[in-house]
């Protein structure tokens, strides 16, 4: 097998993975926002959402395997200037690790449920879209003001979702968690 067919079937490899991804990633908000509408969980729904995110952690690794091996594969032809004169691998890496570092903060619960979703579901369709779209000819911090812009967007969007959806919840406190009512 020549170099180039294996440099073909890694991208297409690695876009499979990461579609799998986006798409795990779009199944697990749509299903929070549909237990934060109903206000309440029961067990299998829980036990649903661990599987989600199984397969979520799953995919996290193969494209971790992926994106080493392209990196590899560069590093092999293009040497040095694969690293100093690319900013759309250098912005894939950083959103990669906000997708990572949002995982391991909502697996032991340092983050927001709020703010979580929108670094989860907004870095994966990020980092999608720079998977896909090779050369921009732009500078990493162009990317990065984009990338940031981007999840402000997606961040609006989602709260005002969540207002829409809870609009009918009269003691929600926005995480699942109520208040007992006193009058």
């Amino acid at each position: 097998m020549s170099e180039l067919e294996i440099y073909y079937i890694v991208t297409l490899f690695r876009t499979y993975i990461v579609g799998l991804c986006l798409g795990v990633s779009s199944i697990a908000m749509t299903f929070y926002f549909y237990i934060v509408a109903k206000g309440s969980t029961d067990k299998s729904q829980n036990i649903m959402m661990h599987i989600v995110y199984t397969v979520l952690r799953v995919g996290m690794v193969l494209v971790m395997v992926s994106e080493l091996t392209l990196i590899i594969y560069n590093y092999h032809i293009n040497n040095f200037i694969y690293w100093t004169d690319n900013p759309e691998l250098l912005i894939r890496l950083t959103i990669f690790t906000v997708i990572f570092g949002n995982a391991i903060a909502m697996q032991y619960r340092k983050i927001s449920m709020w703010l979580g979703p929108v670094l989860a579901g907004g870095s994966w369709y990020g980092y999608f879209f720079f998977s896909i779209w090779i050369e921009t000819e732009s500078q990493y911090l162009t990317l990065l003001a984009g990338y940031l812009s981007w999840l402000m967007i997606f961040g609006f969007c989602l709260t005002l979702l969540r207002i829409f959806l809870t609009r009918q919840q009269k003691s929600y406190l926005g995480d699942g968690a109520y208040v007992a009512v006193s009058e």
